[in-house]
């Protein structure tokens, strides 16, 4: 999704495409949203504040291991909503068929 987001940004504003940050100093955006809201923060939030933070994309590519791994761990947690699980899987899955495993980045794994 991030991809198409940052293609779309850049469709819409071809003087100022989304470049992402390399500096060592780096600028982030902290989000708040209250309990009451959570619920209602969408991908399109999520999408909005990583364009925002011009989040590199081999940063959010990196993260599909730790999510994988997290949604594991929530699959066996017994307040893991199956019908969330299983929308948030197919989503994944159709993912994968389109775009196949984003790589990692190697300096990172630990």
């Amino acid at each position: 999704m991030y991809w198409e987001a940052v293609a779309s940004y850049n469709a819409a504003f071809p003087d100022q495409p989304m470049v992402a940050q390399y500096e060592s100093h780096l600028n982030l955006m902290q989000v708040h949203v209250p309990d009451e809201m959570a619920q209602n923060f969408s991908d399109s939030d999520a999408l909005r504040i990583l364009l925002h933070n011009q989040i590199l994309l081999d940063w959010v590519d990196h993260a599909y291991t730790y999510g994988v791994v997290y949604l594991e761990q929530q699959f066996h947690s017994p307040t893991m909503s199956m019908d969330i699980f299983h929308e948030i899987n197919d989503e994944r899955i159709q993912c994968l068929l389109h775009y196949g495993t984003p790589p990692a980045i190697s300096q990172w794994d630990g």
